[in-house]
């Protein structure tokens, strides 16, 4: 596969993925956080009802969704979908595109900035000294952490599952491609070790 669609061969495309309990927590912290993922019912005569964006929560990302004109049984369904595309020479050039667990590049950032480097990334002033991560909240959103907040909370195994009920977990155990997981290293009893060591 060449690049994707409008861009040309000499850009690095950077694919971001983050440990989809973790992910799931993120889409839900805020209604504004669902972005375009469009949780629906169906109402008694077996029309689609959106629901309300003020109403949107954790438990509607297990159910039906829409995302970019697709209907997902539930949103663990899209993050397959999405991080599968991820490794999909057909959609990203092998050789054009690098995925980075967004776990390392908030423990890791100078790793992975050097590992951006080795795959091609250009440094905006040659020489310069390399960036520190912002200690701000991300976008400026008053429901994001701060970088010290986000270390914290992201290097405590128990976050992970924390406020998802039995079914939840069981969907999710069931619902995760584990191909995914173990190529990310998001697998095994305690997922947090592999970005925290």
């Amino acid at each position: 596969g060449g690049p994707p669609a409008g861009l040309d061969a000499e850009t690095l495309v950077i694919l971001m993925v983050k440990e989809p309990h973790f992910w799931l927590k993120s889409c839900s912290r805020e209604p504004r956080n669902f972005f375009e993922l469009q949780p629906f019912s169906e109402n008694d005569q077996g029309r689609r009802e959106d629901i309300p964006e003020k109403s949107k929560t954790l438990e509607h990302l297990f159910m039906a969704l829409e995302h970019d004109a697709i209907i997902y049984p539930d949103a663990i369904c899209l993050w397959n979908d999405v991080v599968r595309s991820y490794f999909n020479d057909a959609v990203y050039s092998e050789s054009q595109a690098v995925v980075v667990r967004s776990e390392d590049f908030l423990f890791r950032f100078r790793e992975v900035m050097d590992e951006l480097a080795a795959w091609g990334l250009v440094e905006r002033e040659p020489g310069a000294t390399p960036p520190e991560p912002s200690a701000d909240r991300a976008k400026g959103h008053f429901e994001c952490r701060t970088r010290n907040q986000a270390l914290e909370f992201y290097a405590r195994a128990e976050n992970r599952t924390l406020k998802f009920s039995a079914e939840q977990l069981a969907q999710l155990s069931r619902g995760l491609d584990p191909e995914l997981l173990r190529r990310l290293a998001y697998d095994g009893a305690d997922p947090v070790v592999s970005w925290v060591v």
